[in-house]
C-alpha cells in the first residue's frame, strides 16, 4: 500500500469528500497546459509592498494580491507560454508553531494555485500573491495532520482564490444570453 493510498484510506475513515480533498493530497503529476506558473518571493521588500496590496480574507487567512512589476515580467523567460504568478507564504510560528500544519497550509496553496484554470478567455496581469496566516486555527484540530485540518484548509484557500479572481480577472469575448 503506497502512501497516497494510506492518505486516502485516512479520509474515508474520516468521512471527508474525497471529490474536494483526494486531488490536494496525491503526489503525481499534473498537466501544465493553462496552469499558472509558480514564481516564489525571496526579497523582504517584495514581501514588505504585499503587506500594503489589496487583500480578500476568509476566516485566519488573507490573501494579499497586486499585478506583477513590469520588470518581472521582462526578465521571465519567453519560452514559458505559461501565465506567471509570484507567490509569498508567510505562516507564522506565533499562529501555528507544528511545522507540519505550516507546511501543509503552504503545500496546500501551492497545490490550489498549481491547479487553478482560468477561462481561456481571460485576461489577466501576472499576479503576485502572498497568502498570510492572521491568527491560531481552530483548537477543534487537535491533529497536525488530520484529515478534517486539510478540508478546512482547502476550503479556505479554494475561498480566497474564487475571491481574488472575481476581483482581478477580466473575461472577454462573452455573448449576451
Amino acid at each position: 500500500m503506497g502512501l497516497n493510498d494510506l492518505r486516502l484510506a485516512a479520509l474515508r475513515a474520516a468521512d471527508i469528500d474525497l471529490s474536494t480533498v483526494g486531488e490536494v493530497m496525491a503526489d503525481q503529476p499534473i498537466s501544465r497546459s493553462g496552469t499558472l506558473h509558480l514564481e516564489m518571493l525571496r526579497q523582504p521588500e517584495a514581501f514588505a509592498a504585499m503587506f500594503a496590496a489589496r487583500y480578500a480574507q476568509q476566516a485566519e487567512f488573507r490573501l494579499h494580491y497586486r499585478a506583477a512589476p513590469t520588470e518581472w515580467v521582462q526578465d521571465a523567460s519567453p519560452a514559458s507560454a505559461q501565465p506567471r504568478c509570484w507567490l509569498g507564504l508567510v505562516i507564522p510560528k506565533k499562529f501555528c508553531k507544528p511545522a507540519v500544519r505550516r507546511n501543509l497550509i503552504k503545500r496546500v496553496m501551492r497545490q490550489a494555485l498549481r491547479e487553478l484554470r482560468l477561462p481561456s478567455e481571460a485576461q489577466m496581469q501576472a499576479p503576485v500573491l502572498m497568502l498570510r496566516l492572521t491568527r491560531k486555527l481552530p483548537a477543534e484540530f487537535r491533529s497536525a495532520r488530520s484529515p478534517a485540518l486539510l478540508a478546512y484548509v482547502q476550503q479556505a484557500v479554494n475561498a480566497l482564490l474564487k475571491s481574488w479572481i472575481e476581483r482581478t480577472v477580466v473575461v472577454t469575448g462573452r455573448s449576451a444570453a
